[in-house]
């Protein structure tokens, strides 16, 4: 109870009036005189202290809620990660730098995604949508494709800083860009913008942050086929320039791992623009040859799953001619190619078997390692139609050649596993001491190492948990390749990275892509 002082005993309606109240006990003389009920009068306990608990929670909960969000803007702005982001924002893109400069969360977050998908420390390095820099030069950075980075970069900042509660800030967001992106493909002219198609790829790394459940994972390759079906009305024009085929290869990585996964065939629109850019550049990179490769695989995967392709044969002389060339990149290494492998002693939960490797950055990682999931996914089909083969009557292959190819295969295999598992620690931003074939890791320059990123764990994910979940993977191995993707999980906040070690150890498989 608060104590109010001397107040006036009149009635209601005279102290509204300002008249003077008489106070009778049957009805004061002004109200008499006006011909109006007299309200009666207060009691004097009730003049004199009054229940101001109302109020007073009220503005106590105010104020509280002030702290807060004082609290919050401090610690955000104290947190390295984001105060690195936004210095190198400045530092390397003249043209992205006004970002940093706005104080809002949104556009804080914005330059969190840039320097984390973007750019990279060093001009020689790409980063993993590097083309967005070449945009924003060309005026090709509209509302619609910095709408779709928002809800990317809070989604990561809000891990980067603590503070989960921005997350429903992140969904608000992305339903905000799924709108301005639907819009942009209503737009004859939009839609073949390369900005609309590169907002769609980043929706669906807002699927791969935030996803905790299998669903999240249709909804991301729904984003993919979106990005296929833009690729289609873009038409041929696209692969004449280096953006367009960087755009195009991007969709297509992300479109097989779906496809394949379910055990259809790409769209014939993809396989069609994939081979005319390829012949468009008379001396493809390995990066294009790659991705082509894994195309092919993916066509002679879903034609064997579909039994229109069943001679075992031509399966077999199929699967042998693009492993051949797969492994002609890692016997003959491209120039910028090289990576260095370190041995250590050190214990830890991200080194597997004593050794690492070093990359000049994670879009080389990411390259290496889609070679090495080609490479695995072919080698068992070469066993399986071996094995068929041997077990068939008649046997359909005999010769002793057949048995060394098996053995072979099998070696294949485990050598790549073993290489998709020495990608971690740089994935998660580990680099103990130990030597390499070439230098000890103390010669190495340490500024010349990457620095982590999200984009790192999102690479990472999908190639482990390939290497954990094959048929030739010990119960070491799984653990250790769900322990990392728990890892990821929990340090950069890629939620789709605890999905995949919980299906991992259920051993259930994705079953919503199974359903469709």
């Amino acid at each position: 109870m608060v104590y109010c002082g001397k107040s006036s005993g009149g009635c209601h309606a005279c102290r509204v009036r300002k008249t003077k109240c008489d106070k009778i006990p049957e009805g004061c003389t002004p109200c008499f005189r006006a011909k109006r009920e007299c309200p009666g009068y207060r009691s004097q306990g009730d003049l004199i202290f009054r229940d101001e608990s109302t109020n007073v929670v009220r503005k106590f909960k105010a104020k509280e809620a002030k702290k807060q969000a004082l609290e919050l803007s401090l610690s955000i702005s104290l947190q390295p990660e984001v105060e690195a982001s936004l210095k190198l924002v400045q530092q390397k893109d003249p043209y992205l730098s006004a970002l940093q400069l706005a104080p809002t969360i949104e556009d804080l977050a914005t330059g969190f995604f840039i320097s984390n998908y973007v750019i990279e420390l060093r001009a020689s390095n790409r980063g993993h949508l590097d083309p967005i820099q070449d945009m924003t030069r060309t005026g090709q950075l509209d509302e619609g494709l910095l709408s779709s980075m928002k809800p990317v970069g809070l989604a990561g900042f809000a891990h980067a800083a603590h503070a989960p509660n921005l997350l429903k800030n992140a969904r608000y967001q992305y339903v905000q860009a799924l709108q301005s992106t639907n819009a942009a493909l209503r737009d004859p002219v939009q839609v073949k913008k390369d900005s609309t198609l590169m907002s769609i790829m980043i929706l669906g790394i807002f699927e791969t942050i935030t996803g905790c459940r299998q669903e999240s994972l249709k909804d991301w390759s729904e984003h993919i086929k979106g990005a296929a079906a833009v690729i289609k009305l873009r038409g041929p024009d696209q692969i004449k320039t280096p953006a367009g085929r960087r755009l195009l290869v991007q969709v297509t990585a992300h479109l097989m791992i779906a496809c394949m996964n379910k055990g259809i065939i790409l769209p014939k629109h993809m396989i069609d623009y994939m081979i005319a850019a390829i012949e468009l550049v008379k001396t493809p990179d390995p990066a294009f040859i790659i991705q082509d490769t894994v195309m092919r695989f993916s066509i002679l995967h879903a034609e064997i799953l579909q039994k229109i392709l069943t001679d075992r044969e031509t399966i077999l002389s199929r699967a042998l001619e693009l492993d051949a060339k797969l492994l002609e990149i890692v016997a003959n290494v491209h120039p910028g190619w090289e990576y260095k492998t370190v041995f250590t002693e050190e214990k830890s939960e991200h080194i597997f078997n004593g050794r690492y490797h070093v990359y000049k950055d994670y879009w080389m990682s990411q390259m290496w390692n889609t070679l090495r999931t080609g490479r695995i996914l072919l080698n068992e089909v070469i066993r399986n139609t071996l094995l068929a083969g041997f077990s068939a009557s008649p046997p359909v292959f005999r010769s002793a050649e057949h048995s060394a190819q098996f053995q072979i295969s099998t070696d294949a295999i485990y050598e790549m596993q073993a290489d998709i598992l020495c990608t971690v620690p740089q994935h998660v931003g580990y680099f103990p001491k130990g030597e390499t074939r070439f230098q000890t890791l103390a010669e190495v320059d340490q500024s010349q190492l990457p620095t982590i990123k999200m984009s790192g764990g999102s690479f990472l994910i999908w190639p482990l948990w390939l290497a954990g979940i094959l048929d030739v993977a010990t119960e070491e191995v799984r653990q250790f390749v769900k322990r990392n993707l728990d890892s990821v999980g929990t340090t950069m906040g890629i939620k789709q990275a605890h999905l995949l070690a919980d299906i991992l150890e259920a051993k259930t498989g994705i079953t919503v892509w199974k359903e469709d």
